[in-house]
């Protein structure tokens, strides 16, 4: 796929090669993703430079914008949180100075927003859960005016979901597992915690429960965690299986268990623990 639309991007001319330079954008995104969940970082970092390079030649800012979200999201996982920062407002800047009077698109807010949830996870980097709060309220502000409903726009998957999974990540990344199961009790119903509806893209909802099994461990509940952990593999297994908090979890839950189960046992052979 990526050859031949290389082939048409760079053969065409006009609006019809910028929409084969979008698409390829796109499909170089994916293989930035796939490249780094499965440890491969260096292509991972090289399709990322393939993106930028087709994104400027798409006419389409907002793509622009979208490729410079993923190269902040490179810098915070390397730990460089001030960089990421600058980055990040900086293409907050961007994106308003391209609206004309302010009007934003309901794509637009989308991107928008998604800058806001990857602030607040630079600040609970930073251990500034109340910066991070301030920036999730902003971004429930950001989904209203879209109509509160989740987005799939530039693959951003911005809306209310969105925003509770980086709420319990936040709260997660600064130490406060308790509060973080809190607000899953708080949004569930029936007694059950939330969860991320079936709609929600794969990884998102699977990086959620893996998310939550770590906080459950914390507090002290193995079998919770260990189900969340399964709730994760039954979304999205390849992602479950190559996640190194899911190694870390599963590590601890083997080793605080003196005759582990051959369920557990068999999950941990299967993600490459032991």
């Amino acid at each position: 796929m990526i050859t031949e639309l290389t082939h048409v991007a760079l053969g065409a001319r006009g609006e019809g090669q910028q929409k084969a330079f979008w698409h390829l954008a796109r499909a170089y995104r994916a293989v930035n993703s796939l490249a780094h969940k499965m440890g491969h970082h260096d292509l991972g970092n090289t399709a990322l430079e393939r993106v930028r390079w087709a994104a400027d030649r798409t006419g389409d800012p907002l793509m622009q914008v979208t490729a410079g979200f993923l190269v902040a999201g490179s810098m915070l996982r390397q730990g460089a949180t001030k960089t990421a920062r600058r980055k990040l407002t900086g293409l907050r800047a961007e994106l308003e100075r391209l609206q004309p009077e302010g009007a934003y698109s309901d794509d637009a807010l989308s991107v928008d927003g998604a800058l806001l949830l990857k602030l607040a996870v630079v600040d609970s980097r930073e251990n500034n859960p109340e910066g991070a709060e301030e920036l999730l309220r902003e971004a429930e502000q950001l989904a209203g005016m879209a109509g509160n409903r989740d987005s799939l726009a530039y693959e951003m998957s911005f809306g209310p979901t969105n925003i509770k999974i980086h709420t319990v990540h936040t709260l997660i990344d600064t130490g406060d597992n308790a509060q973080a199961l809190v607000r899953l009790a708080e949004w569930g119903e029936g007694g059950a915690g939330w969860m991320p509806p079936a709609s929600t893209v794969g990884e998102r909802s699977s990086h959620h429960h893996i998310d939550v099994a770590s906080a459950r461990l914390a507090e002290g509940d193995r079998s919770g965690a260990f189900a969340e952990l399964k709730r994760a593999r039954k979304i999205a297994p390849n992602h479950t299986r190559f996640h190194p908090s899911v190694r870390e979890t599963l590590g601890s839950l083997v080793r605080m268990d003196a005759h582990p189960s051959a369920e557990l046992s068999a999950f941990g052979v299967w993600a490459g623990v032991g």
